[in-house]
């Protein structure tokens, strides 16, 4: 099925969707139409279905801004003697920001094509819905989306010194292992990792000193997002990974999840109009009613931040 034209984000320059006309007669466009009682299943489908979405803490929002109270320091104790006076401290604290942005899809399409199918499209395209925001949110969160919203994500934010070239160590595992050391040197429990599913074939034979493997796909010992578990560290495979530089290679992103946020503004929104005229970038507008047409308007809204870099690392360059 052919890419979903989406919206993007929020933009005063960037507010008019490029709306794809889909029509019973044009097969290779398809149609789609998921009612309103699916929303709730497809939120957690997306929230399933995403390596990032499924590995991040998140946090519901009830405005487009959430601030978050961290600790910068904490309060130190120390020892005296018998009745000493005794020292006083008090923690430092500091801000996390959540903004809350907009993604959002237009599907227009005829009567007829609703009328004349004799299969439940809802049951057929409710997967396509979902693929189409997993894709497009874990894209931006890895850090692959140009002009994402977010000024973070775990590719960009990665800091240098936690940045591991392929074949640095003896092996891919001595890579992904020397990604772990770097996040424990500064405090931190890698607690997942994301990678290409290209990557797997170059882990699956990974073995330790004894001989056993080190990649085990295991859903009961891991996430339902990661059935996969490298060294006891759970690890989701997603097309979402791009081949990044030159020579372009894939990467291996770790991080401590809970430093990485989501923020849910609002669960999945479905809208339906027999009435509205959808202004495009490229074509005439679509007056629905007079071309005897209805839209469906998809629409989530997230934010996404994280609160510490050091949590992060990645093994680069892998071909």
């Amino acid at each position: 099925m052919a890419e979903l034209p989406f919206n993007g984000y929020e933009d005063e320059t960037d507010c008019v969707p490029d709306i794809a006309n889909l029509n019973e007669s044009d097969l290779a466009s398809g149609g789609l139409f998921v009612p309103p009682e699916l929303s709730a299943e497809l939120i957690q489908l997306i929230h399933d279905g995403g390596c990032v979405e499924g590995f991040a803490r998140h946090y519901p929002m009830k405005r487009e801004q959430l601030i978050i109270r961290t600790f910068a320091s904490s309060a130190e104790a120390n020892w005296v003697g018998a009745q000493c006076v005794k020292s006083k401290d008090a923690p430092t604290f500091d801000a996390v920001e959540l903004i809350a942005r907009k993604l959002a899809v237009i599907v227009p399409m005829e009567d007829q094509l609703l009328e004349d199918m004799d299969t439940d499209l809802a049951a057929q395209t409710k997967n396509d819905i979902v693929q189409v925001f997993i894709e497009k949110i874990d894209k931006t969160f890895l850090g692959y989306v140009a002009g994402s919203p977010f000024s973070d994500s775990l590719s960009g934010n990665t800091p240098l010194a936690h940045t591991i070239p392929s074949g640095t160590e003896l092996d891919i595992y001595g890579d992904f292992s020397a990604a772990i050391s770097e996040v424990e040197k500064d405090g931190y429990d890698v607690t997942g990792a994301i990678a290409h599913k290209g990557v797997k074939h170059l882990l699956r034979n990974a073995r330790d000193g004894n001989g056993n493997l080190l990649l085990i796909n295991d859903p009961t010992a891991c996430t339902p997002q990661a059935q996969w578990c490298l060294a006891g560290v759970p690890i989701c495979f997603t097309n979402q990974s791009d081949a990044q530089n030159s020579p372009a290679g894939y990467e291996i992103l770790l991080a401590d999840f809970s430093r990485v946020l989501v923020g849910d503004r609002t669960g999945m929104q479905i809208d339906r109009s027999d009435s509205a005229t959808l202004t495009q970038l490229s074509l005439d507008p679509i007056n629905l009613f007079e071309q005897d047409m209805v839209a469906d308007r998809y629409v989530m809204r997230k934010a996404f931040t994280i609160v510490d870099d050091n949590a992060l690392a990645k093994v680069t360059g892998i071909a």
